[in-house]
C-alpha cells in the first residue's frame, strides 16, 4: 500500500497569481509513482509516471529521458514535496544525500531534472535543503511525520490538522 497526497495551492508574486491542484501517488517507501498537476483556469496540466527507480514517462507512455535518475518530484509552489525525500531517505542525524528530482516550475508546469542535497541536522525535526546547481539553501523544520512546518522566507504551517 502506498501514499497519495492531493492538494490545492494558491500563490503568486508581483507579476502573476495562480491556482493549481496536484495529486502525487507514492509507493510504500515514498518513491513517487505518479504526478498529476493542473493550473486552474488554464489549459496547462501534466501527468507523468515513474517506475520508482528513476525512469519517467508521460501518461501516454512516452519516455522522459531528461528526468532519468529522479526518484522524487519537487513542485516549486509547495513544501510538501520536500517531505517525499525526507521520508524516503530516512537520514540519520549528520547524514547527507545528494539526489536528482523531477522539478516542476509553476505556473508553466515545465519539467526539468534538478540536483538537490538533503542533510539531517536534528533527527526528526530539522533538515537542510540545498539546490546543488543554484546554491540556494534553507534549514527546514519538520514535524514528527516529516511534514514541513517551517521553510524560512517561503512557507510556514499556520495550523495543525
Amino acid at each position: 500500500m502506498g501514499i497519495v497526497a492531493e492538494a490545492a495551492v494558491i500563490g503568486g508574486d508581483a507579476e502573476e497569481d495562480f491556482a493549481m491542484t496536484y495529486r502525487i501517488a507514492c509507493g510504500p517507501d515514498w518513491e513517487v509513482r505518479t504526478l498529476e498537476a493542473r493550473i486552474v483556469g488554464m489549459a496547462c496540466s501534466i501527468q507523468i509516471a515513474s517506475d520508482g527507480l528513476g525512469a519517467w514517462t508521460t501518461a501516454g507512455g512516452s519516455p522522459l529521458p531528461a528526468l532519468d535518475g529522479a526518484i522524487d518530484v519537487d513542485i516549486m509552489a509547495t513544501p510538501f514535496t520536500n517531505t517525499l525525500p525526507i521520508r524516503r531517505l530516512r537520514l540519520d542525524e549528520g547524514q547527507s544525500a545528494e539526489i536528482t528530482v523531477a522539478y516542476v516550475s509553476v505556473p508553466d508546469l515545465a519539467l526539468s531534472a534538478s540536483r538537490q542535497r538533503y542533510t539531517c541536522l536534528k533527527s526528526g525535526s530539522l533538515y537542510r535543503f540545498e539546490s546543488v546547481e543554484s546554491g540556494f539553501s534553507r534549514d527546514i523544520a519538520i514535524d514528527r511525520l516529516g511534514l514541513v512546518v517551517e521553510y524560512p522566507d517561503l512557507f510556514r504551517r499556520v495550523a495543525d490538522a
